[in-house]
């Protein structure tokens, strides 16, 4: 098994594909007689990565035909999400009205759908002109992958509809079934409880405000309304209680009930499997289904092998399934709580009073996800264990009656809904009440390996079966893991991300005593902004609260969509504009801001004089970030105008990093500027495949001309600049370069 993950984990890490067949010879060169079966299990796992991977790439929509109109007729086959001005949805291609074979191999399509005048469910049968791009997503330190979810969910492109040619209501279909369910929840439920009942019912959690998710994340009861392997098998557990009710009656009537066990084993899998549907049949949902089915098919056949077997074999069946849930951290929380639990039935003892059993699973379990969960999210909630302790076995309860009391309320029977609200309710306001009262959450920074390796020891001697006064002593080794800091530069040093945010700007600079954020990414029109998913991921990896300066160029919605979403969460000790703001804010104007002196560093605040302000983008306040050894230039979204004003009345350093003003437009940027500034490299913050036609081309041939190198978010992802000894910078998408990453 370890050689089978290990084969799939080498093909998951490669850059290309192309590089396979190194991995082959490598494996073939290392053969040694007594070795032949462990090759032969990583060969396996390489060629089956390797296939698959392969497989879903030959789908993907190429980069050639970004922007093509194409008709296409599809079934919604997931929930859409709606938005104040827009819906989001996956459609599942039935027919491409094109003969080109890169179309006609597309199988699903995620679309958005503008100003909607109707309402699109699940299910739906639609015909609509789409324009399509390459699936691709931005590339930040720290952020979610989602190009390799578009991979595992087999998602080929992306795009909007231009022109809903027809639309058929759904038939009957698990997607229409869905999509019933969750019209009669918002329509019998309150608001307040709806969003968690689909969450739980339907593992649609797009309704969850992310206050929630916060309070979910900072008790460590996220996976409770997620769906996933408890949900599932408290499902089974259902099944096989409804299995024992069912065959009273006949077996005390004295029938020979010859197949008895096997009735609650086929309710136990119907209900798994109905409950999988229902919930939407996602990537952790089919994990749980597997797993659970594994551990039914031993009970189906008495096949005499243990738990450790059956778990052993759902974890194959998964890498089998989706060989790319070897690096989804969902798989490896829920096997590794799984086994977990598994090692403490084993080797836990006896224990007279049910109560304190539980609590020492808790106790335990809490210890052993510990390290995962430090990696992976950043945090230790030290109050999981006593939340846990109530809350999964009332959310297992609510889900073990939901089959009984969710079809009674949805029909109109008030105390049934009125019943499930309660629970609901006090669900939140039990998990709120102990955060507020007890606390005890710890936020972590990125977690180095060193730490990593010694708490997993630590986990490993924890769980051992010996006294408790020897595995006390394991928890020490914990230390270095729970005390970790970031690491901030050296005195005059600076590191600065400049953040793929698509068609927008965001910069954060780091020295060594405090941070500043220079502008926070485009809002969208159809709601929300870059800054959930761009930014924020890096400031909690940095376990960040709040920075010392926080500055707004100009109000465009490229570059002040996150300021609502930065507020919100995070805190800032001054604000720098250079206009008045929207949300009328207390700011301090640009054009007034004196020198800024942190960590040894110097943040000159400039801005064009009054007469060459002539728009907005002329409105941008210019900061010179001066280290000991490097410069760095941001300019915003000024114009040529405003940079002959600053050339003419400013003192200009020469610079190692500029970043192109206004995108890469041809407005900015210009040839006087270039050579005042002299920069080594010129970085273009830009969204792939911009209708604006960013950067311009006669601005990149200008760059290169005054010899400097030119780097580009859309094609590089996020950039990172070092500002050390030596100047340099790294390109998100080659540091973390694999072979579903565009580009």
């Amino acid at each position: 098994m370890i050689a089978f993950i290990s084969g799939l984990l080498a093909v998951a890490w490669l850059p290309d594909l192309s590089y396979t067949p190194v991995l082959f010879l490598a494996a073939m060169l290392a053969v040694i007689r007594r070795a032949r079966v462990i090759t032969a299990h990583f060969l396996f796992g390489v060629l089956l990565a390797a296939l698959w991977g392969g497989w879903q790439l030959y789908h993907r929509l190429p980069d050639a035909l970004v922007r093509v109109d194409v008709g296409i007729t599809g079934i919604i086959d997931q929930l859409p999400v709606a938005k104040t001005r827009s819906q989001r949805f996956t459609l599942r291609v039935v027919e491409v009205d094109s003969d080109d074979p890169r179309l006609q191999r597309l199988r699903r399509i995620h679309l958005s759908y503008y100003d909607a005048h109707q309402l699109l469910k699940a299910g739906d049968r639609l015909k609509a002109v789409v324009r399509l791009f390459p699936p691709r997503g931005l590339s930040n330190p720290s952020s979610f992958d989602a190009e390799r979810r578009y991979l595992s969910e087999s998602i080929d492109a992306r795009g909007y509809i231009r022109q809903l040619v027809a639309r058929q209501a759904s038939g009957l279909s698990v997607a229409a079934i869905r999509q019933y369910i969750a019209d009669a929840i918002d329509r019998c439920f309150t608001p307040d409880v709806a969003p968690t009942l689909r969450a739980i019912t339907l593992g649609d959690r797009s309704a969850l405000t992310p206050d929630q998710w916060r309070l979910l994340s900072e008790t460590g009861t996220a996976h409770l309304l997620v769906v996933s392997g408890l949900h599932v098998a408290v499902m089974a557990g259902v099944g096989l209680l409804l299995g024992r009710v069912l065959l009273v009656l006949p077996m005390l009537a004295g029938f020979n009930v010859r197949y008895a066990r096997h009735v609650g084993l086929v309710l136990s899998l119907l209900l798994c499997v109905a409950y999988a549907g229902v919930a939407g049949m996602g990537l952790p949902v089919q994990r749980a289904l597997i797993m659970v089915i594994a551990f039914i098919a031993g009970e189906w056949w008495l096949h005499p092998f243990g738990a450790w077997k059956r778990w052993r074999l759902a974890l194959a069946l998964v890498l089998l399934m989706q060989p790319l849930a070897v690096v989804e951290a969902g798989a490896w929380l829920s096997f590794a709580a799984v086994a977990i639990l598994i090692w403490l039935v084993q080797v836990g003892g006896e224990w007279r009073h049910r109560m304190a059993q539980w609590w020492r699973m808790q106790g335990q379990l809490f210890v052993g996800m510990l390290p995962i969960t430090a990696v992976l999210f950043h945090q230790v909630g030290f109050l999981a264990p006593m939340v846990n302790f109530i809350a999964l076995p009332s959310v297992s309860v609510l889900v073990m009656a939901l089959p009984f009391l969710l079809p009674t309320a949805l029909s109109g029977v008030q105390w049934s809904a009125e019943l499930i609200e309660w629970g609901v309710q006090l669900f939140w306001a039990v998990i709120a009440s102990m955060r507020q009262d007890l606390g005890l959450y710890l936020a972590l920074p990125e977690v180095g390996i060193g730490a990593t390796v010694l708490a997993v020891i630590a986990v490993v001697w924890w769980l051992l079966p010996l006294p408790l006064k020897w595995r006390w002593l394991s928890l020490c080794m914990m230390a270095p893991l729970l005390a970790s800091q970031t690491q901030l530069p050296a005195q005059g040093n600076f590191t600065a991300t400049v953040f793929d945010v698509g068609q927008g700007l965001a910069v954060l600079v780091e020295t060594g005593d405090g941070r500043v954020i220079y502008d926070l990414g485009p809002g969208y029109f159809g709601g929300g902004a870059a800054f959930y998913s761009a930014i924020a991921p890096s400031l909690r990896a940095r376990n960040l609260e709040g920075v010392e300066q926080l500055v707004v160029s100009h109000d465009d919605l490229d570059h002040s969509g996150g300021l609502s979403a930065y507020v919100s969460a995070y805190d800032y000790e001054a604000l720098v504009v250079g206009q008045p703001l929207k949300e009328r804010m207390s700011a301090e104007g640009c054009a007034e801001k004196g020198d800024l002196l942190m960590g040894g560093v110097r943040f000159r605040y400039m801005q064009a004089s009054k007469s060459a302000r002539v728009n907005d983008n002329g409105q941008s306040c210019v900061v010179v970030v001066e280290g000991r050894n490097c410069v760095l230039l941001i300019p915003g979204d000024l114009e040529e105008i405003g940079e002959r004003d600053l050339v003419a009345r400013a003192q200009l350093p020469k610079v190692d990093w500029l970043i192109a003003g206004h995108h890469g437009s041809k407005t900015s940027t210009s040839g006087l500027w270039l050579e005042a500034l002299k920069p080594e490299t010129v970085i273009f913050s830009r969204g792939m495949f911009n209708r604006f036609g960013h950067p311009a081309p006669e601005v990149v041939d200008r760059v290169r001309h005054a010899g400097a190198q030119v780097l580009d978010t859309a094609t590089d992802g996020a950039v990172i600049i070092h500002a050390e000894e030596s100047c340099r910078s790294d390109a998100w998408r080659e540091v973390k370069k694999r072979y579903w990453t565009a580009g």
